[in-house]
C-alpha cells in the first residue's frame, strides 16, 4: 500500500493500493470535507506529470505569471518551450518558474499549485515567439490570460503519477465527486429545517432523497466493478481498464446530473442561488467536479486515445 504526506494535510492512499479500498476511502473523505480531500489529493500525487510539459520562459520579460481569476481558478501568461520531441497529446502541462505561486491581492500563496493543465488546442491562438527570441529546447509559444479551472491546477512538488496510474486517478476522482455529491445531498436535506429558510413547492427532502438514491446506486455500482481489483501498479488488463474508465465517465456525469438538480432546486427555492445554504459547499466542491469530467482523458486507458479528445 503507498500512501503520501504532504505538510499537516490528510496521509493519502496511492497507485499502490487496491482500487476498492482507494474508492471507499477518497469517497468517505470527500464526503467529510470536499476542499479539504482534494487539497490532500493534489499536493500529494502530481496527476498532470505523465502530460506532455513545456519549458517555462526563464528571462523576466518571458516568465509565466498566474492570477486569480474573478470568476474561480486561475489565469496564466507568459512564454513556454514545448518539448523538443513531436508531439504534444491533447493535454499540456504548463508549469510555471522558479517556483513562483498564485497570489492573492499582490501577495504570494506559499504552497499554492505551480502546474496548470491546458488543451493543447491553446496552441492554436498562441502568439508564436520569434526564432531566437528566447532560447529553449522546442517551440516558443506565448500566452495570454488563458483560464484555467482549479481542477486543473496541482503542484511539481507532490508525487509523481505515471502513466500507468491512470485507473488510480479515476478511481480517486470519480470517488471524490461520489463523495463530494452525497454531502450535497445530505445538506440538500437539512435546508428546510435550518431556521428562517425558505420552503418551496416540493421539499428539499424529498428531492435529496431522490438524489441521494442515484449516487447510491452509481456507488454501488462502481464499488462493486472495483472489487477484488489490483493497485493501478500491479495493472489491470486493457479491457478492464477501459470499462473501468467507462464507469468513471458514466460516475462523473451522474454527479454532475445530482448537482444540477440540487441547484435546479435551490433556485426555484429561493430565487437566487447566492443566498442558498449549500453554494459555498458547491464552490468547495468544483475542483472535483470540473476534474472528474475530463479525468479518462487526461490519463487515457492504456492504448493511449479518449473518446472525446479534449481538442473536439
Amino acid at each position: 500500500m503507498t500512501t503520501s504526506t504532504h505538510g499537516d494535510h490528510l496521509r493519502v492512499l496511492g497507485p499502490g493500493t487496491g482500487l476498492a479500498q482507494v474508492f471507499a476511502f477518497y469517497e468517505d473523505h470527500a464526503h467529510g470535507d470536499p476542499s479539504a480531500a482534494w487539497q490532500a489529493f493534489t499536493t500529494a500525487w502530481n496527476w498532470a506529470a505523465p502530460l506532455t510539459t513545456a519549458v517555462p520562459g526563464a528571462d523576466v520579460r518571458d516568465r509565466p505569471v498566474v492570477r486569480p481569476a474573478v470568476a474561480g481558478g486561475f489565469t496564466l501568461a507568459g512564454l513556454w518551450h514545448l518539448p523538443a520531441h513531436d508531439g504534444t497529446g491533447p493535454w499540456l502541462a504548463l508549469p510555471l518558474t522558479g517556483g513562483e505561486r498564485p497570489f492573492r491581492q499582490g501577495r504570494a500563496t506559499p504552497g499554492g499549485p505551480d502546474l496548470f493543465a491546458v488543451p493543447s488546442k491553446v496552441l492554436r491562438s498562441a502568439v508564436r515567439a520569434v526564432t531566437g527570441d528566447a532560447v529553449g529546447p522546442g517551440p516558443a509559444f506565448r500566452l495570454t490570460g488563458v483560464h484555467v479551472p482549479t481542477g486543473f491546477a496541482t503542484h511539481t512538488a507532490a508525487t509523481a503519477l505515471r502513466a500507468g496510474d491512470a485507473p488510480f486517478l479515476w478511481t480517486a476522482v470519480a470517488a471524490q465527486a461520489l463523495g463530494a455529491a452525497r454531502r450535497i445531498t445530505g445538506a440538500l436535506a437539512a435546508v428546510d429545517t435550518a431556521p428562517g429558510a425558505a420552503r418551496g413547492p416540493v421539499p428539499s427532502a424529498a428531492v435529496a432523497a431522490e438524489l441521494a438514491a442515484v449516487l447510491h446506486d452509481e456507488r454501488l455500482s462502481l464499488a462493486a466493478a472495483l472489487h477484488g481489483a489490483p493497485s493501478a501498479r500491479l495493472g489491470l488488463p486493457s479491457s478492464a481498464e477501459e470499462r473501468l474508465a467507462a464507469r468513471v465517465e458514466r460516475a462523473g456525469n451522474a454527479v454532475h446530473q445530482v448537482v444540477a438538480s440540487a441547484l435546479d432546486h435551490a433556485l426555484a427555492s429561493y430565487g437566487y442561488a447566492g443566498e442558498h445554504p449549500l453554494v459555498h459547499l458547491m464552490e468547495a466542491s468544483a475542483p472535483i467536479l470540473q476534474q472528474v469530467r475530463y479525468a479518462t482523458q487526461l490519463l487515457p486507458p492504456d492504448d493511449g486515445t479518449s473518446w472525446k479528445g479534449a481538442n473536439r
